[in-house]
């Protein structure tokens, strides 16, 4: 019984703790995702805190970088070429919880959602699924 109660109370402990520390990722609605997000750059530091390093844009005179998520579960990442035609790649995408899942055929990316703030999407990205480290990127919602 004691045992059981002092696991309780550190489990509580450290939830809170994690909680303070923004290491836990927050509830992201599905519809607060929806629509297009250009990316920022790359979060330096640890746990998706520090500043931020700007992303080098494929063709900054064309166009920025982005992601699009539509309501019926399809996406696109867009980039452009030298000659500002928009590169796209076709993508499904489904939320699980804290992770948002982007698909093709068989390849599968799961992106941690740490944060969805004042316009600002905060993620931790495995570069390979069998990985625990993560890159994190920001991203900013556009109108």
């Amino acid at each position: 019984m004691k045992t059981n109660l002092l696991h309780t109370v550190l489990l509580l402990i450290t939830c809170i703790w994690l909680s303070n520390h923004k290491v836990c990722a927050q509830h992201i609605d599905k519809e607060a995702l929806i629509g297009t997000w250009e990316i920022e750059g790359t979060m330096m530091g640890d746990n998706g805190e520090g500043w931020v390093m700007p992303h080098q844009q494929s063709a900054p005179d064309c166009g920025k970088d982005h992601s699009v998520f539509s309501s019926d579960g399809n996406a696109k990442e867009v980039k452009y070429t030298s000659t500002c035609e928009p590169k796209e790649q076709i993508l499904q995408w489904e939320l699980e919880g804290s992770k948002l899942i982007l698909s093709k055929g068989e390849r599968r990316i799961t992106w941690h959602l740490l944060s969805l703030e004042d316009g600002q999407l905060k993620v931790g990205i495995q570069m390979r699924p069998d990985s625990e480290r993560k890159m994190y990127v920001a991203y900013k919602k556009q109108n």
